[in-house]
């Protein structure tokens, strides 16, 4: 991997969703701010898998890069809000490092080399991902 895959557009849209949720949770005691900065941060995780496609620009970093941000997001969410979500995130971090530690880019379809619970987790669809990066892979 060269530093030119840094500079991609979905990765640099990656840098600005890391700053918009980082935002987020510092005005996570000003719920409208909040859930704006997390609004804008989820609305971009659709447009950098665009740009990945129309613009040739898909990488292995970009993949995990885009994954590992969309869990930094869930687990401030997670962590605020209720009080088992430092366990829920945590079954999330290990579905990921689990499945990207064997599989790479091709994470979703083999699962099956996992231990048992990331299987089971991951056997019926993609359980952790937004309504809004379903619809955008359904394109």
């Amino acid at each position: 991997m060269g530093n030119d895959v840094l500079l991609y557009v979905p990765n640099v849209i990656g840098y600005i969703r890391l700053i918009l949720l980082f935002v987020a949770f510092c005005k996570i005691d000003h719920p409208n701010w909040c859930l704006l900065f997390y609004i804008i941060s989820i609305s971009l995780d659709a447009l950098d898998g665009i740009a990945a496609r129309h613009l040739n620009q898909t990488s292995a970093f970009g993949a995990w890069f885009d994954i590992w941000i969309d869990l930094i997001g869930r687990g401030m969410l997670w962590s605020y809000v209720y009080n088992w979500g430092y366990f829920m995130i945590a079954i999330e971090w290990t579905v990921f490092v689990c499945t990207h530690s064997q599989a790479g880019g091709k994470w979703k379809s083999e699962a099956q080399q996992a231990p048992l619970i990331v299987q089971k987790i991951m056997e019926k669809s993609e359980p952790f991902y937004t309504q809004m990066k379903g619809v955008v892979n359904n394109m």
